[in-house]
């Protein structure tokens, strides 16, 4: 028998597999499946959701054949299988349960679009399939096939340039320029805990048109907020398809009622990603946020991709959360004496007066009406914004800030660096006319290029 393990590649899902199974009266039944799964050399998992009729079928004749594709050799294989029991909790049923969850959330069907089981087959059989079709059209793996693979050398280079970082925002930059220039992910971000309970945002991105920082995910939203939620890796092929398939059975749903009208919730980065991997940041057991990786192609991401990232995400956390508590043992103190210098006006492109409203209820900065920045970034800027047009202040340290009770920052953990970086790459994306410019360890110098109108709101 050929060994199962031999063919990871067509447990993907790119292809989607075909589930032939027959009642005891004999009559034959066929259904499409997304997704064959991996479980050992001996057995597969299927998904139990909406197959009623194969479902009665195996229960009345325990013996069901599956057909599988390999996206790289586009060879053919025929499973036969052994039903053996439905797992409805485990490893195995979370993995399975949160690729399906990830792709249902895009489409507003979490909750309905939802695994019921695990359903564990023995496999008594493989074979390949004699008469194979021609390669499929649109699946032509030229592109995949020139990926750069992980090797020793390329992570000694990675660990180098995250030792050469000298602050939080150099490094998260090195990151994603390293994952695309030695790995070949040109695109990626990362997303860190925010201030507001439940929620990441992004603090810096690599290889789109917008970057998006300030981005929010809920936890349990989409495949960056289930990665969180759960802790786990997830990793999703043929996403494009997948989004077919889950608004075929929206469409059902809402024809029986079961789900209303409701927005898609917006892919994050490119617009039509076909493969995405999402891996959590965890440092001694804490979440610091989740590094997404995406791809145009349809089969981007291997199994060994996940794997060397899953481990790569754990130093990358660590090495994110040591740049945290670097930053904040060694921060500049404020300067002992003397006025500190009016603000700096840089010559740059920007609106001869700027309106900047701060709506204290909601702890919202808008700019010229346009939504800015929220929480502890939107009052950091509020308060040096107003320090400056009462007493002409433009040098600021961390400590100063960290210091002020008004901030609401709390007293462990409390994050102001990511907080600082998210707002200069926000007013650098939105408003730049309003720069916080680093002007050593610890400290940052105020930039304005026009006349800022200030107005407190409720």
């Amino acid at each position: 028998m050929i060994p199962l393990e031999s063919l990871t590649n067509s447990f993907q899902g790119l292809i989607p597999a075909w589930l032939c199974t027959c009642s005891k009266e004999g009559v034959p039944n066929v259904a499409i499946l997304s997704h064959v799964d991996y479980v050992d050399s001996r057995h597969v998992a299927l998904s139990f959701q909406f197959f009623n009729k194969s479902r009665r079928n195996v229960a009345e004749n325990p013996q069901a054949l599956v057909r599988i594709c390999d996206p790289d050799t586009f060879r053919f294989h025929a499973l036969r299988l052994r039903y053996v029991r439905t797992e409805t909790e485990g490893p195995l049923f979370e993995s399975m349960r949160l690729r399906i969850e990830a792709v249902a959330s895009y489409s507003g069907l979490k909750g309905i679009f939802r695994l019921l089981g695990a359903d564990v087959y023995e496999v008594l059989s493989v074979e390949a399939v004699a008469h194979e079709v021609g390669r499929l059209p649109g699946l032509a793996r030229e592109a995949t096939a020139a990926r750069v693979p992980f090797t020793m050398r390329a992570l000694q280079e990675l660990s180098e340039r995250i030792q050469r970082a000298p602050c939080l925002d150099a490094l998260l930059d090195s990151i994603l320029e390293a994952l695309e220039r030695l790995f070949g992910f040109s695109h990626a971000m990362i997303l860190l805990a925010g201030d507001r309970p439940g929620r990441l945002e992004t603090i810096a991105s690599r290889g789109y048109a917008h970057g998006g920082v300030g981005a929010e995910v809920e936890l349990g939203e989409g495949l960056i907020g289930l990665v969180a939620e759960a802790r786990k890796p997830i990793r999703i092929s043929g996403l494009l398809r997948q989004f077919v398939y889950a608004e075929a059975v929206r469409r059902s749903a809402e024809e029986r009622g079961l789900c209303g009208e409701r927005s898609r919730i917006p892919l994050p980065g490119l617009k039509e990603p076909d493969s995405q991997l999402g891996i959590p940041l965890l440092a001694r057991g804490e979440l610091l946020g989740v590094l997404c990786i995406e791809s145009e192609e349809p089969y981007r991401f291997h199994e060994e991709d996940r794997a060397y990232l899953e481990v790569l995400g754990g130093y990358l956390a660590i090495a994110i959360q040591n740049a945290l508590l670097r930053e904040r043992s060694e921060e500049a103190e404020p300067p002992e004496s003397g006025p500190e210098p009016a603000a700096a006006v840089v010559a740059a492109p920007a609106p001869a007066r700027l309106a900047i409203e701060f709506y204290r209820g909601e702890e919202v900065i808008l700019a010229d009406g346009e939504y800015l920045v929220r929480g502890v970034p939107a009052k950091i800027l509020w308060k040096v914004l107003q320090e400056h047009r009462a007493t002409g202040a433009a040098e600021f340290t961390n400590r100063r800030l960290r210091l002020d009770k008004a901030l609401g920052l709390p007293e462990f953990k409390d994050n102001l660096e990511s907080r600082l970086i998210l707002l200069r790459r926000r007013l650098e994306e939105r408003c730049p006319a309003i720069r916080l410019v680093p002007s050593g360890r610890g400290r940052f110098r105020l930039e304005v290029a026009a006349e800022v109108e200030l107005v407190e709101r409720p």
